[in-house]
């Protein structure tokens, strides 16, 4: 199967279009698996549509997915990542005993941690940088850029030393939903169940970089229908 694209303006059908074929070969090829990756606020008004369209009102061969139930769909068939998963209140916890713990590093942020709502913003922005695969060497880019904006300059060394101190943290332990992504990438390869399968993506207007590498993997893997045994 190649790599197609349904292009057209906004409310001209392409949903519809893409659904009602994705119906009609699942109808035809009963033995092929049908995945619809769709944001995660859209999979239950995605599943409720294509039921009410499918002729025989259920969706036997045809999942609809976001990429991290896909993730975890994966890692149900080939296992790999042992890591647990981290949630929100575990990342507030962790960065409160890193800044602790890294307080003379820190020059500027570590009385600002001490304000409502300080230690969520910085939770934010590591989240963000792992999720747009910000590495140190990125960081100490930008740090040497801010030459001459003292406090700016500040703000990123302090927020260098504590991601370096979560990633430390996590490593070989913990996994954060902004990682699930990564791990999902690598275990694409060794999925029996994507192999010569079909995939719809539908209700994105862009993707993250480390969404990139999905679909790359992906999109290898759809292509590729013989066997790769894990090492």
């Amino acid at each position: 199967m190649s790599l197609q694209f349904i292009i057209g303006s906004s409310g001209a059908g392409k949903s519809y279009f893409a659904y009602e074929r994705v119906i009609r070969e699942s109808m035809e090829h009963p033995e092929r698996n049908y995945y619809i990756i769709v944001p995660e606020q859209f999979t239950m008004q995605t599943q409720k549509t294509l039921v009410e369209m499918h002729p025989d009102g259920g969706i036997l061969n045809i999942d609809i997915l976001s990429f991290d139930r896909l993730a975890y769909r994966v890692f149900e068939e080939v296992g790999g990542d042992t890591r647990r998963l981290m949630e929100e209140t575990g990342k507030n916890m962790v960065l409160q005993k890193l800044v602790q713990m890294n307080q003379k590093e820190l020059g500027y942020l570590k009385n600002q941690m001490k304000k409502p709502g300080y230690l969520d913003e910085i939770k934010s922005l590591i989240s963000e940088f792992m999720q747009y695969e910000i590495r140190e060497e990125e960081l100490d880019e930008m740090i040497r850029e801010s030459e001459g904006k003292t406090l700016l300059q500040m703000k990123l060394k302090d927020v260098k030393v504590l991601y370096q101190a979560f990633r430390e943290y996590l490593s070989g332990h913990f996994m954060t939903a902004e990682e699930v992504l990564e791990v999902l990438a690598k275990e694409i390869p060794f999925s029996e169940k994507l192999k010569g399968s079909v995939v719809l993506l539908d209700g994105y207007t862009g993707f993250t970089p480390v969404q990139m590498e999905v679909l790359r993997e992906l999109l290898a893997c759809l292509l590729y229908t013989s066997p790769s045994p894990r090492d």
